[in-house]
């Protein structure tokens, strides 16, 4: 904005038979320090009448921003990251240890003090500990029953041992467990952001929304002259509350008391809730769509006409030749939107609500859906004490609800059910199916991800064919991922030896 009112003012004074030396300079200042002031007022007022007053909100699309945002609870970082025109970059629960990191303190809980404030605090410390002294419990454990076979690289073997526990451990964490994360958005998505999180009921949202705004201000102060708490908004959130006690008088009970149970990690339910009929025609039918000079109906009546090997040829035509780091083809995406309800653990949503792409629903973490047990910690002969630590915080967070329902879902340990909505396109469900089916994933979601493989062949066979699900049964299935790792190191590593950089 700054190089373009320079370049129309230089214009416009050319125009008079002027320079910019010329211009009436402040007294002691230079002429950098005057043309800067002239051209941001200038670029303030222009952005301040479109794009403000006259709401011409595509402006402030150019205006990119890279935060850091730090000390922040699982819970509003999950909340933050379902937008869908941000980037995000989080440290992982599945590589490093959290062991070092803050937990969330929520205010009115600690305000409230007593028997609230004692049950926050007992329901961190018994869980952090557990989880602290977990990590290296289960990585001994894997160690010494799964010793690195000889001729395998041992520093691989041992990365993915310890990874593996932390894939286990991590359901000790409590979503008050602090991280930290980057942010690349546009003015306009921050808005956006800073005005659903300063509208939110619970205080760790709003701070943050307010100190995303006011370092973002510092780069774009005219551009975020709105973003703030919205009345509709918190009315609409206190009707939503409203209507669904009403309509579902049992709301409140499943919300706070009752009592919780373990389940099987692979009881996790997927639920394909709707699709379109005679998909696989739909997937052609877009796809042929752009090079067709024919109206939309007309191609998917072609389609449907095909007899089954018809159809499996021009498949066979399109995806056959397809490699593993090729997409679907664009046109698919169009063919359909799938939608699921999968009841899964909060640990494993952490991951798969990185994929923004689709439209995502998360209901309010409780306890009533039972946890998982991760089959490690009864290997390692830790299966009692975890179900003891579940079952002792458990009760302690279904105590903090019954005053403060949503701070509750602070101290619900990541091994706690949820049920989430999600709603994926073919290409998203082709890449979501591979990349998180993949051996090197987490446990907890490469079943949430088979399952929804298999949801994807009832309804379209002749596509799901050529999606790419790995349903093999892996063990340290990091050990190849780590090796790759060790390669890549050492070739960039020749590489700069071969120009003469020391390593």
């Amino acid at each position: 904005m700054r190089e373009t009112f320079l370049r129309r003012l230089s214009q416009g004074l050319e125009k008079q038979g002027k320079t910019l030396a010329d211009l009436p300079l402040g007294q002691g200042k230079s002429d950098e320090e005057v043309l800067s002031q002239i051209l941001t007022d200038k670029a303030g007022s222009f952005l301040r009448t479109y794009a403000i007053d006259h709401g011409h909100n595509s402006l402030r699309e150019g205006a990119v921003l890279h935060l850091a945002i730090e000390n922040v609870s699982q819970l509003v970082t999950r909340f933050l990251q379902r937008e869908r025109r941000a980037s995000f970059e989080e440290s992982s629960t599945r590589y490093i240890s959290f062991s070092s990191e803050g937990q969330w303190r929520d205010p009115q809980v600690m305000a409230a003090g007593g028997e609230w404030a004692q049950a926050y605090e007992e329901a961190i410390d018994e869980s952090f500990t557990f989880y602290v002294e977990a990590i290296e419990l289960i990585r001994k454990h894997l160690l010494e029953t799964r010793p690195c076979p000889e001729g395998e690289d041992e520093k691989a073997w041992g990365r993915a041992a310890k990874a593996e526990a932390f894939d286990s451990a991590r359901y000790l964490l409590t979503p008050a467990l602090q991280t930290k994360f980057g942010i690349v958005a546009d003015a306009r998505t921050i808005s956006d952001l800073v005005t659903q999180l300063c509208s939110h009921p619970l205080d760790e949202f709003r701070i943050v929304g307010q100190r995303i705004k006011e370092a973002a201000e510092s780069e774009i102060p005219t551009l975020l002259t709105y973003a703030g708490e919205n009345e509709f908004l918190v009315r609409n959130r206190e009707a939503e509350r409203g209507l669904a006690s009403e309509l579902f008088d049992d709301l409140g009970s499943s919300r706070g008391a009752g009592e919780t149970k373990p389940i099987a990690e692979g009881q996790m339910e997927v639920c394909l809730l709707r699709a379109p009929e005679q998909l696989d025609a739909c997937i052609l039918a877009s796809y042929l769509y752009e090079e067709s000079a024919r109206p939309y109906h007309e191609i998917l009546e072609k389609i449907q006409g095909l007899n089954p090997a018809e159809m499996e040829t021009l498949f066979e035509r399109v995806l056959g030749s397809r490699g593993t780091r090729d997409a679907v083809p664009e046109g698919m995406e169009a063919g359909g939107i799938l939608d699921f309800e999968v009841c899964l653990d909060f640990g494993a949503y952490r991951d798969i609500g990185r994929h923004r792409k689709g439209f995502q629903q998360q209901q309010t973490l409780t306890t009533h859906l039972g946890y998982a047990v991760p089959p490690l910690f009864d290997e390692a002969g830790l299966g009692e004490r975890y179900r003891h630590t579940m079952e002792s915080v458990g009760s302690k967070a279904r105590k903090i609800a019954e005053r403060f329902p949503l701070a509750a879902g602070y101290l619900i340990p990541f091994a706690y059910l949820q049920r989430v909505r999600l709603r994926f396109d073919l290409r998203q469900m082709a890449y979501f199916v591979e990349l998180r089916s993949a051996p090197e994933g987490h446990f907890s979601y490469r079943q949430v991800a088979i399952l929804m493989g298999d949801a994807l062949a009832e309804v379209a066979p002749l596509y799901a064919r050529y999606v790419k699900t790995c349903r093999e049964e892996v063990l340290l299935g990091r050990v190849q991922s780590e090796r790759n790792k060790d390669d890549r190191r050492r070739q960039r590593e020749e590489r700069a030896r071969q120009l003469g950089f020391e390593t």
